[in-house]
């Protein structure tokens, strides 16, 4: 326990005040008079009875207050002072000894050892040899002054330098743990990717083709959203390729209709094609076109309708050849947005086909089609 006069503790720092203790000793006026009558004429002092009883008072005091300040867990008791006091009554009197501090919690002030920095060194041994080109000091200066500061920084330096290499073979460890960590966390979550899509893969395998369809749409739905809002973007340019990609597959039959008389319209015969009363007819009308048999294509729409009105045949045949050739930019989007999310989700061979059929073009082409999406 430190105990002190002053209000401050060299070398620790007070971290916590506890509080004012203090502790009082009451003395007979007996031993107060016994005490200064016994002050000796010749040497001026006390007597040694008196002295050692003197000091047990003080000693009693610093031990009392020491006690008080260990029950408040104190490391220290600050600014402590004695105080003498009469007390008198009913024919008495007495002196108390009144001893007081403050009990306060402290810790040493941890001195910060100011390391050697080898450049400052360095700097000297530089400055040093500057000194000697310009004759400052003599080579035997020179050589005495180096050895000097070498005998004395010399250990400090190579210190620094082995807690440098130290410190970064430190580093280096952590740096290879921390890849270690790294590349087991990249391990285990590979794994459960893997085990993850696997329980995906056998729900996805006990539903319904249908069912397939619907998880995987929702599942990419987010990509599908993004796919058309760009197609939708670049429409009016993807349309212009592509017409120009289908310029060739179907011939504007406008000029070959207007052509056409009854009698080559009745004599027409379109048996060879093998159409079935449930195709669809734009997709019928489509075939002809395709092998550009107008005739029959006039043929099979009166016959279909049971009406004899060529007019009516020659506008259905053009409004069909507007349909496969996208005319209207409105329906060519209707119809590529429905060919971007076939594509999203994979399956590009669907696409495909289902273009080709639209277009009633070949393979090579409808894949250009898609490739172009």
């Amino acid at each position: 326990m430190i105990i002190t006069s002053t209000n401050d503790i060299k070398g620790y720092k007070i971290i916590r005040y506890l509080g004012l203790i203090n502790m009082n000793v009451v003395v007979g006026v007996n031993f107060f008079s016994d005490f200064f009558a016994s002050i000796t004429d010749v040497f001026g002092g006390y007597s040694t009875e008196y002295q050692s009883k003197l000091d047990k008072i003080y000693a009693d005091a610093i031990r009392a207050l020491e006690i008080k300040a260990i029950a408040l867990r104190a490391d220290a008791i600050i600014g402590v002072h004695f105080d003498f006091d009469e007390i008198s009554g009913k024919g008495k009197q007495m002196f108390m000894v009144t001893a007081y501090g403050t009990a306060v919690m402290a810790e040493p002030i941890k001195e910060e050892i100011k390391k050697v920095e080898r450049y400052e060194v360095y700097e000297r041994l530089y400055n040093l040899s500057i000194f000697k080109d310009k004759g400052v000091i003599t080579p035997e200066q020179y050589d005495e002054e180096k050895k000097s500061i070498l005998f004395r920084f010399e250990e400090a330096i190579n210190k620094e330098l082995e807690d440098i290499k130290a410190d970064n073979a430190n580093k280096e460890v952590e740096i290879q743990a921390q890849l270690a960590y790294q590349e087991k966390k990249e391990k285990e979550r590979i794994e459960f990717e893997k085990e993850r899509e696997k329980r995906r893969l056998e729900e996805i395998a006990r539903m319904s083709e249908k069912e397939q369809f619907a998880l995987l749409r929702k599942e990419k739905e987010e990509d599908i959203n993004k796919a058309i809002d760009v197609f939708t973007t670049n429409a009016p340019l993807l349309l212009v390729k592509i017409r120009e990609l289908l310029e060739n597959n179907i011939k504007d039959p406008k000029e070959e209709l207007s052509k056409l008389t009854k009698s080559e319209i009745d004599c027409a015969n379109y048996g060879d094609m093998g159409l079935k009363p449930t195709d669809n007819t734009a997709y019928c009308i489509g075939l002809f076109l395709v092998k550009e048999r107008y005739a029959d294509a006039c043929k099979y729409y009166i016959d279909l309708v049971n009406d004899d009105d060529i007019n009516e045949a020659i506008s259905y045949i053009n409004s069909v050849y507007d349909i496969l050739s996208f005319k209207s930019q409105s329906a060519f989007v209707a119809m590529a947005k429905n060919l971007v999310e076939l594509k999203v989700l994979g399956k590009e061979e669907d696409a495909i086909c289902e273009f080709a059929n639209y277009a009633l073009c070949s393979q090579e082409i409808a894949k250009q089609v898609i490739d172009m999406l």
